[in-house]
């Protein structure tokens, strides 16, 4: 039997609008009464989320910066693992084409070179917003990610040049086809949500996890049983060939399925 539901965000948990759907709620409200525990685990900065967590009315363990940041339900730090300060500066400082845009979580702070107003729609439910920094000389010591926005073949071309040069000294991973992510190596949401569960003497083969992005890959390998969402990205599904999907974000796919699920359960 299940004990733990963990689940992305942005195209799994909230609809084309950035929201979480009313049936949606009520289903993680049903499920959270009857003793099942659940987890958000995220690329999104760990403010932005926080106000997801008061909206949808849940004490819950947040997971966020793709598995850098870990905060317990009383919004306490109980894990952090930043890009080393040197790893984090080449980053900021690396050639690039100027249609690619740099952002970097640096501690409480989404931190951005250029005005990018469009960005700031996934964040309009939170209020949640960056702020414009001269990155070069700004202090790397608490870089939980540096992330690239822009076209996906030009971002492919980043993602084989960063492998090639860090190696497994980085992960390196796309939450969206325009958005490469960069983390420390060993940090991915798999490992922060096996560290959670060992918290609570669970074990990764009591959860189901639920991802759209190549940065829930690892989460969706690791626990009991990962599903992948219809909407999710091609290279994701072509990764997790043998793995169940459930209908889109918009199909509130992410509640039917354990709506399914859990009722099988309880038979």
């Amino acid at each position: 039997m299940f004990k733990v539901v963990v689940s992305d965000l942005d195209g799994t948990l909230l609809n084309g609008q950035h929201q979480i759907s009313s049936r949606t709620r009520d289903t993680l409200h049903r499920l959270v009464d009857q003793g099942v525990k659940f987890v958000v685990a995220t690329g999104r900065h760990h403010v932005d989320v926080r106000s997801i967590r008061d909206a949808l009315g849940l004490d819950i363990y947040l997971i966020t910066s793709n598995g850098a940041v870990v905060h317990d339900k009383q919004d306490q730090l109980v894990y952090n693992q930043a890009l080393p300060s040197t790893v984090a500066a080449e980053l900021i400082a690396m050639e690039r084409d100027p249609s690619i845009h740099i952002n970097v979580y640096y501690g409480d702070e989404w931190l951005v070179e250029e005005e990018l107003p469009w960005l700031l729609q996934f964040h309009h439910d939170s209020g949640f917003s960056y702020r414009l920094a001269d990155l070069a000389s700004h202090p790397k010591d608490r870089v939980n990610k540096v992330f690239y926005i822009g076209d996906h073949d030009k971002l492919l071309k980043i993602e084989a040049h960063l492998n090639q040069q860090y190696g497994d000294r980085i992960n390196v991973t796309f939450s969206l086809p325009d958005c490469l992510e960069v983390m420390h190596a060993g940090v991915h949401k798999g490992n922060a949500v096996r560290a959670v569960l060992e918290q609570h003497g669970l074990e990764m083969s009591q959860a189901v996890a639920f991802g759209d992005g190549m940065n829930d890959f690892e989460m969706l390998s690791m626990v009991g049983r990962g599903v992948v969402m219809g909407n999710a990205h091609d290279r994701l599904k072509q990764a997790l060939p043998e793995h169940e999907q459930t209908l889109t974000s918009d199909e509130d796919g992410v509640a039917v399925y354990l709506e399914k699920l859990f009722s099988s359960q309880t038979r």
